[in-house]
């Protein structure tokens, strides 16, 4: 059976300057039906997700026109390898107790890859296993 890697099922990332407002960004996030943001402040990857907006800003009544995305943004602490196969990657988000896991290529962030991706990939997975596993035990027409 053929391992699949992160890069197979990763989604294209979307960069954004870490001195936009909230309220900008929310409508970036919604315009393109996306949970989450990355930022660059220095060399560090920083992420600003919907759960981060509702948690931040809109639970204490923060002005989300007037908050920098700068001041709610936390720390990718964890990435992965493109190549990586992506019961590395589940592993990752379960030991550390994240949703959204950055990938890499080299040290350029290529991607981004979350629990529900790896979600996905498994159960699509587990369907063509158990189609071809029909397939060997019954012939080709099912029967």
């Amino acid at each position: 059976m053929k391992v699949l890697k992160v890069k197979e099922i990763m989604h294209k990332i979307t960069m954004v300057d870490k001195d936009l407002y909230v309220s900008d960004v929310a409508k970036l996030m919604s315009d393109k039906n996306i949970g989450s943001i990355l930022t660059m402040d220095g060399d560090c990857v920083k992420m600003v997700t919907e759960r981060d907006i509702l948690k931040k800003i809109v639970a204490l009544d923060i002005d989300p026109k007037n908050t920098r995305i700068s001041e709610i943004m936390t720390v990718c602490e964890h990435s992965i390898d493109s190549d990586k196969c992506v019961f590395d990657a589940s592993e990752l988000l379960n030991k550390h107790n994240i949703r959204r896991l950055p990938v890499k290529e080299g040290k350029n962030i290529v991607g981004i890859v979350t629990a529900r991706d790896i979600a996905k990939s498994i159960s699509y997975a587990s369907v063509r296993k158990l189609q071809n596993y029909g397939r060997r035990t019954y012939g080709r027409s099912g029967r």
